[in-house]
């Protein structure tokens, strides 16, 4: 009789031995791979982007595919899962909003101060952003950040660009120019100056400019009022020419002298009159009016209180239209500011 066959076959096909091990030269048959949905949505489960279908073998290690998107944070999974085993669901990666904080870029000259104002970048949340060296000033880039872009984050980035420039340059005027004011305006020492002086400058007064300057990389215009006083074309001023009628006046380097009978030599009067009364500063009770020692000429530390009574000796007129009121103790009001 011929020899016994010991071998088997199991349910599912696999050839086994009478002692159930697996015999070396039999291969496992594969099983079909399984698909597995990855939905990305929101706190209420609307999809912020595609969903991503991944497939793999049964049992197999399951490597989520995580993203990074823009104006959100990943906060919670739902049906989470390490292997490849058939989830009719899907997983759910639960994404919340979240704002980004800013991007600040500078713009310095070597000395360290600003030539523009600082530039706020503005993004969602892990999207990325570039920065740019200004456009007119690129050819004098002498430092840039180690990196110009990057990703908008939760914290605040900053990043500078450092030209060799020079700040300021000469600016061509019109040697009738004058500035008229719009309201009380601040005055500096020197152009770029941060820090105002003391006094301002009355509302509605006209001063004579002597020079200006602009700064390089804005159209900001800085008005030399004679001596160490400045003016920026950003307060509330105004500029118009105004003819002299007196040759003198060309030869003049300075304000007014500082007697009346010396107004000439920068206006002329083209009308005076005799007041001789006392009179009431129209002016509010808290602030202070200046006092002059000539018209347009220097101020003085000498101030008047709104509603304060002092005495007119007379009024003049100036050939700018300008009407000043000559005080008994010597000093000068522009007369709208009293109840003449």
């Amino acid at each position: 009789m011929g020899k016994k066959n010991n071998k088997h076959f199991s349910h599912n096909g696999e050839r086994t031995m009478e002692n159930d091990l697996l015999s070396p030269k039999v291969k496992k048959i594969a099983r079909d791979d399984v698909e597995i949905k990855v939905h990305y949505v929101d706190s209420l489960g609307k999809d912020i982007t595609q969903p991503t279908t991944i497939k793999g073998h049964y049992l197999d290690k399951l490597d989520i595919p995580w993203k990074e998107i823009p104006g959100y944070v990943l906060s919670s999974v739902t049906n989470f899962q390490q292997t490849f085993i058939p989830n009719s669901d899907g997983i759910y990666l639960v994404y919340a909003n979240q704002l980004s904080a800013p991007v600040i870029v500078y713009h310095r000259n070597a000395e360290g101060n600003l030539i523009s104002d600082p530039q706020y970048l503005d993004g969602e949340l892990n999207r990325k952003f570039d920065t740019h060296p200004l456009d007119e000033a690129n050819h004098f880039l002498i430092q840039s950040p180690r990196r110009s872009n990057g990703q908008f984050t939760s914290r605040v980035q900053e990043q500078e660009y450092v030209y060799n420039v020079l700040p300021i340059k000469n600016y061509k005027i019109n040697k009738n120019l004058f500035v008229e004011t719009s309201n009380n305006v601040n005055v500096y020492s020197q152009p770029l100056n941060n820090v105002p002086l003391e006094k301002t400058l009355p509302y509605g007064t006209t001063w004579k400019v002597y020079r200006a300057v602009q700064e390089t990389y804005n159209n900001t215009v800085w008005y030399n009022l004679g001596g160490n006083t400045w003016i920026p074309s950003t307060e509330s001023i105004s500029t118009k020419i105004i003819k002299q009628t007196t040759p003198r006046q060309e030869m003049l380097n300075s304000p007014l002298a500082e007697t009346a009978n010396n107004i000439s030599y920068t206006y002329s009067v083209i009308d005076s009159m005799d007041i001789n009364k006392s009179v009431t500063v129209l002016y509010y009770k808290d602030q202070y009016i200046t006092a002059w020692k000539t018209p347009y000429g220097d101020m003085d530390n000498q101030r008047y209180r709104g509603g304060q009574s002092v005495f007119v000796n007379k009024i003049v007129q100036l050939d700018n239209y300008s009407v000043w009121a000559e005080l008994k103790d010597g000093y000068y009001i522009e007369s709208k500011y009293l109840n003449l």
